[in-house]
């Protein structure tokens, strides 16, 4: 498969999902929104009152249908991948990590694994040019801190030569409660990606973590808008290249 330097293939296609819950408050969360009274706390991570409860367990997706997404975007070349990163005209700091190894940012541990497969569960054939890849992305929290460093990080699969794929995550093993998330155990980010098979072993994984701080106690509205008016925003910038 023939693709120039600095191509992206196209995102997966959405899949459709149930409308999400209507908040009682559309301006709730707004600038100078007027809350009702007796408004009680807001947890990390708790649906607003009227909303459905959310799961315990996150389950994974079907992986028949997503693959199929994915082999339906393969070689669909966009803009470089690298440059939707570039928000806000940020420099990203790029810390390399040699294979096998592990990168710490924001004291949170990262590690990566990639296989190479010639089937998934529920696949279709693919091309003889095309390989799987099955990724696993471990974040383990190191103190206080990375818990609070919660948030989904994004993940690229990039070659040397600036092209870019997609990879979708499939499965997460992250607690949805912020009170079960434990300093010092690995949670997983399970992702699929459909690369060419001439570069399988030669592309690279890159993560960018979240900046998102997540309170280990509840917040009232109040204290969620004071703590946000005062809080640095954090710029998204900083990298971690996985080597094969």
């Amino acid at each position: 498969m023939s693709e120039p330097p600095g191509a992206s293939t196209q995102p997966f296609p959405a899949f459709p999902t149930p409308p999400l819950p209507r908040s009682p408050h559309p301006g709730a969360f707004g600038a100078g929104a007027v809350l009702p009274a007796g408004t009680g706390p807001v947890r990390s991570g708790q649906e607003p009152a009227g909303a459905a409860p959310a799961p315990r367990r996150r389950t994974a997706l079907r992986v028949g249908a997503l693959v199929l997404a994915v082999a339906l975007g393969m070689g669909i070349p966009t803009v470089d991948g690298y440059l939707f990163y570039r928000t806000g005209r940020l420099d990203y700091r790029i810390h390399t990590v040699a294979a096998g190894g592990t990168g710490t940012l924001m004291n949170v541990s990262w590690k990566v694994q990639v296989e190479q497969v010639d089937t998934l569960p529920g696949s279709r054939p693919i091309k003889p040019d095309q390989q799987w890849l099955k990724i696993k992305v471990t974040r383990t929290s190191l103190n206080t801190e990375g818990v609070i460093r919660r948030g989904d990080p994004e993940i690229k699969v990039k070659h040397p030569d600036g092209r870019t794929w997609q990879a979708e995550v499939v499965e997460k093993t992250m607690p949805l409660e912020v009170e079960d998330h434990k300093i010092g155990v690995g949670y997983d980010y399970d992702l699929i990606s459909l690369v060419p098979r001439a570069v399988a072993g030669q592309v690279q994984v890159n993560v960018i973590p979240s900046t998102i701080r997540v309170p280990l106690v509840e917040e009232t509205v109040e204290e969620l808008f004071k703590r946000a008016g005062t809080e640095k925003t954090e710029p998204q910038d900083q990298v971690l290249l996985f080597r094969r």
